[in-house]
């Protein structure tokens, strides 16, 4: 492949070295990732392919009934021959901590987009534990927003559970609300996400580099809770939280992201008292 048009903006070099592991869905970022020079992928998800699938994700139809890994993992390759794919068809919930090491623990950045909220929690354990950065990726109801939450170590104050604390109240309550499919979204809604996302992974891999995307994430500093609006008219609840930081000005339609800068909770279970509290993980969801 010739990196040549990118290489100012991404410092292909280290992206050939680098690995990322992706749980769930992202399947369209994660082929983006390899154009733009990743060298190693792992991918974990149960899920088969059906009917739904090709209006909303990166499949075809020819590969209906195929678990999605598989068929991903055939993708990623005709973009890139020499990438390295491997994939696990598991549920991620139920791997022990010794084989979770064993089959990511040489990740160089987790990325987390499932719809379930334990996987997504016990994704944060595991990066905290291993003192990886993380991404976490999710629709709102409808798909008419969007969040992406990202954690890197010794940047970052705030970790997912920091920043997601009302959902791991709600999810101890017994609420199912927090469980927010992905109907309603649309194939655009996930790649608007996913381009955010990505540039987000690009920036972390390749931190430190003198180009754009190596700037980014030391130009974002603490603000790694960042909010996407697909719907004009979308309100959390009866809460306008783009108008709040974007204000009224007609300018503020849609397609807009805003960058909240969060902090640390100095009495956070995950980040704050880890090892004691890693029996207890949140991926429980028994």
């Amino acid at each position: 492949m010739n990196y040549q048009r990118i290489q100012s903006t991404i410092d292909v070099e280290v992206m050939q070295q680098s690995h990322v592991t992706i749980v769930g869905g992202a399947f369209g970022l994660i082929g983006d990732l390899v154009r733009s020079g990743l060298g190693g992928a792992t991918h974990a998800d149960f899920d088969r392919i059906d009917a739904s699938n090709p209006t909303r994700q990166d499949f075809d139809s020819v590969d209906m009934g195929r678990h999605k890994v598989e068929a991903q993992a055939e993708r990623l390759k005709r973009i890139n021959p020499n990438v390295d794919v491997t994939t696990y068809v598991c549920d991620f919930c139920s791997i022990s901590r010794e084989a979770f090491d064993q089959m990511f623990g040489h990740t160089d950045l987790f990325i987390f987009a499932a719809d379930f909220f334990p996987a997504q929690a016990r994704g944060s354990l595991e990066a905290l534990r291993l003192g990886k950065p993380a991404i976490w990726i999710g629709l709102y109801r409808g798909g008419r927003a969007g969040e992406i939450i990202y954690y890197v170590p010794g940047l970052t104050p705030a970790c997912y559970r920091c920043i997601a604390a009302s959902r791991y109240q709600a999810f101890a309550g017994g609420a199912q609300g927090i469980q927010i499919t992905s109907s309603g979204g649309t194939i655009f809604d996930l790649h608007l996400l996913d381009a955010i996302a990505g540039q987000i992974a690009v920036g972390i891999l390749t931190r430190g580099a003198n180009n754009r995307l190596g700037r980014l994430i030391d130009q974002l500093g603490d603000r790694n809770l960042l909010q996407v609006k697909m719907d004009p008219n979308y309100r959390l609840g009866d809460k306008d939280i783009f108008a709040q930081y974007l204000g009224d000005h007609p300018a503020n339609f849609s397609f807009t992201t805003i960058a909240l800068p969060m902090q640390r909770d100095p009495n956070c279970p995950d980040c704050g008292h880890l090892h004691a509290q890693y029996e207890k993980l949140a991926c429980d969801a028994s």
